[in-house]
């Protein structure tokens, strides 16, 4: 039953440089992985991958490629910046300019 786990899943396409783990190289956009169900919708939920059989949904942009006919992807937001926590402000000290 164990074997059939690792087998069984469904192929995904990243959108997004993807770690397989801390401190190894990303897999890089576009490449094709076979992921359990969960994780595939866990990820096309959050624009980090597409299944392998969905069209794409915007051929003219991509992140790299052929200059004269695309366009470079925009880059997405930056996420929303929060101070941190009053208990650790107390002892920080900026660095002298």
């Amino acid at each position: 039953m164990a074997d059939a786990k690792k087998t069984d899943g469904i192929e995904v396409v990243t959108l997004i440089p993807v770690y397989p783990e801390a401190g190894k190289a990303p897999y890089p956009i576009g490449t094709r992985l076979k992921v359990a169900l969960e994780t595939a919708a866990f990820w096309k939920g959050r624009g980090i991958a597409r299944f392998a059989n969905d069209p794409r949904e915007n051929a003219a942009t991509v992140s790299a490629g052929i200059t004269d006919r695309v366009k470079n992807a925009p880059l997405p937001p930056a996420p929303v910046m929060t101070p941190p926590p009053a208990s650790m402000q107390q002892g920080f000290t900026p660095p002298a300019v």
